[in-house]
């Protein structure tokens, strides 16, 4: 085994070791909860996000019970194989194992990555099969093998699985086509072969959305297109501000550095060069461009970085720019130190970061709960609600009442996947423990007070850590509950 491949395998061990321990030592941030409840009611696909990872939960959750460690482990070894795969491939585009090992090196030390390290979201699946199928694209448009259009299909497709925004695989595809002058393969089968291949692989996700009135298709493109609004600032610096803290200032400097140097320099660039700048400026262009007229979360963009710190490795090696102070100590520094930060607020919470704090007071509120519903004197015939799909979920994860947790549909609003899931006129007659926080204020009382004979005040939960309060959790007992 060469110097750098060991050295590869030897830091994936030691970073992978971190990981394992970290997942243990926090609450579920909701949508972690939220994709656990998804696979108690298994099914080809869910509202908001298709199934690949709640399939992953399911698997894990099933070897290891469902705790903080089953969930999470399927992202830890989803960050292996990334971590092994970007390795692989930037080794033989750029046939040089020291840029394979230091792209590695520099995707580890990125906020994104550790956070999907760590945290079961759909972009843990999508970042680590978008890296495989741009994998064996790139050996198809070199190769042009029948076998490696079919891979890079399937493995698409398994993005596709994971997230609906795989589907810029396909457009970063069409671009490195173009950029190469490769016009005839737009005429060709193969490209078309592939596509048909995810689709394939995509295919009871289209299924189950033909089944539910293409519940989760519609949510995810006309209702976006509907929330556009005119052009504003407002969001495109909060897209801004969000990639500068999850991709790192040296990183985020380097996006527009790189892409200065190939307008300069574009004639002078190579095939693996144009590719990896398909994969990535267009999807970044894209979304920024998005962001002039509507919200872009901050994790959308997540995939276009995979190519582009392969580019930025290639950068900073090529022109000695890790040996320089001011990258090496300022701008790596930094990314470490934002990543220290992140976890030290996480795990050993000082100080309330309000709307941002996601994983702080579950049990604590599933504790309250737990004992409301156990002392009711009809505890058979009470259900719980909240105002927000997060605290539902939270609560059906930390309790034992998962089969009788609704959110806003009790009162007639829409409740995403919870629609689905439950009939609110099944619960007539039953009471209902009501719950919501002081991130998400309920001001709509009188409300509740339509659907159900009595609305009361039960208390007011206050998560205290150092002597601080973090938030606060309202309380309501609602009984007799007339329905939708």
């Amino acid at each position: 085994m060469e110097r750098f491949q060991k050295l590869t395998v030897v830091f994936i061990l030691l970073v992978t070791f971190a990981r394992l321990v970290i997942i243990n030592l926090f609450n579920l941030v909701p949508q972690e909860a939220y994709y656990w409840l998804y696979i108690q009611r298994p099914d080809f696909g869910y509202f908001d996000h298709p199934p690949m990872m709640s399939y992953i939960i399911g698997i894990f959750t099933f070897l290891f019970g469902d705790t903080e460690f089953g969930v999470r482990f399927g992202v830890v070894i989803l960050s292996v194989i990334t971590s092994l795969v970007m390795f692989s491939f930037v080794r033989e585009i750029s046939n040089d194992p020291k840029i394979g090992f230091y792209s590695v090196l520099f995707l580890n030390i990125t906020v994104f990555y550790n956070i999907h390290s760590v945290v079961a979201t759909p972009d843990s699946p999508l970042l680590c099969f978008w890296l495989i199928s741009m994998n064996f694209f790139f050996k198809a448009l070199k190769g042009e093998k029948i076998k490696d259009w079919i891979l890079g299909g399937v493995f698409a497709g398994l993005a596709l699985y994971s997230k609906y925004t795989a589907l810029f695989i396909y457009f970063s595809l069409f671009w490195a086509i173009i950029f190469e002058k490769r016009f005839k393969l737009i005429f060709n089968y193969k490209p078309y072969l592939a596509f048909a291949t995810s689709l394939l692989v995509f295919s009871p996700v289209i299924y189950w959305n033909f089944s539910n009135d293409w519940a989760s298709f519609s949510f995810q493109t006309s209702e976006r297109v509907q929330s556009l609004k005119s052009i504003s600032l407002n969001y495109f610096f909060q897209l801004i501000a969000s990639q500068l803290f999850e991709l790192t200032p040296i990183f985020f400097v380097l996006l527009f550095w790189i892409l200065f140097f190939f307008i300069k320099f574009w004639r002078k660039k190579s095939f693996e060069e144009k590719y990896l700048f398909a994969f990535s400026y267009p999807v970044v262009g894209f979304f920024f461009l998005w962001s002039f007229r509507g919200l872009v979360k901050m994790n959308w963009i997540l995939p276009a970085y995979l190519s582009f710190l392969a580019l930025a490795t290639n950068f900073i090696i090529s022109n000695s720019l890790h040996k320089k102070f001011i990258v090496r100590f300022v701008g790596f520094g930094l990314s470490l130190i934002l990543i220290i930060f992140l976890f030290i607020v996480i795990i050993f919470p000082v100080t309330p970061i309000k709307k941002g704090d996601t994983w702080n007071g579950w049990k604590e509120l599933s504790t309250e709960i737990t004992q409301i519903v156990e002392n009711y004197p009809r505890k058979d015939s009470v259900f719980i609600f909240a105002n927000e799909y997060k605290i539902s979920a939270e609560l059906a994860f930390y309790t034992k009442y998962k089969d009788r947790i609704l959110a806003e549909n009790v009162y007639g609003e829409r409740a995403l996947q919870f629609d689905l899931w439950f009939n609110p006129n099944d619960f007539k007659k039953w009471d209902g423990v009501f719950v919501y926080s002081d991130f998400n204020e309920f001001s709509q009382i009188e409300k509740l007070e339509k659907y159900f004979d009595k609305v009361i005040f039960h208390k007011r939960l206050d998560i205290n850590k150092r002597g601080k309060v973090f938030r606060r959790f309202y309380i309501y007992i609602c009984k007799g509950y007339r329905g939708k």
